[in-house]
């Protein structure tokens, strides 16, 4: 009787709503420049700097995925080139608003310059 019982309040019971996970913020050590984004976001602009370089992640990583890893000087210097783009998106497009699919970092990416190139070609008069 007892079996019953559950069975009917089991079958009878009203659906559980299941939840999704709230996005998770990137937090490590490792990310010094790429701070305050969520981990779709920061694998999104990982993937932008890819494209717009025309690298692999191993270019800047380390080998066998320890992305936490400071040990190439390609990765320190990508650091600084993000953290030129902030300055000048924060100089001159304080109040950008990336339109869906583009990058959050600002309007100047690393495309602006590179176009898919690891060293930028040399523009008119320089």
């Amino acid at each position: 009787m007892r079996f019953v019982v559950v069975l009917a309040l089991l079958t009878f019971a009203p659906p559980v709503a299941a939840q999704a996970p709230a996005p998770a913020l990137v937090e490590s050590p490792g990310v010094k420049v790429l701070t305050g984004l969520y981990a779709q976001q920061f694998q999104e602009e990982m993937n932008f700097m890819v494209q717009a370089l025309g690298v692999t992640c191993n270019t800047c990583h380390a080998p066998r995925g320890n992305f936490a890893s400071d040990e190439k000087p390609l990765k320190l210097k990508a650091r600084q080139m993000l953290e030129m783009t902030k300055a000048l998106n924060q100089q001159y497009f304080p109040d950008h608003k990336p339109a869906e699919g583009e990058s959050v970092l600002g309007k100047v990416t690393c495309y602006t310059c590179h176009k898919g190139e690891q060293t930028p070609k040399h523009t008119v008069g320089y």
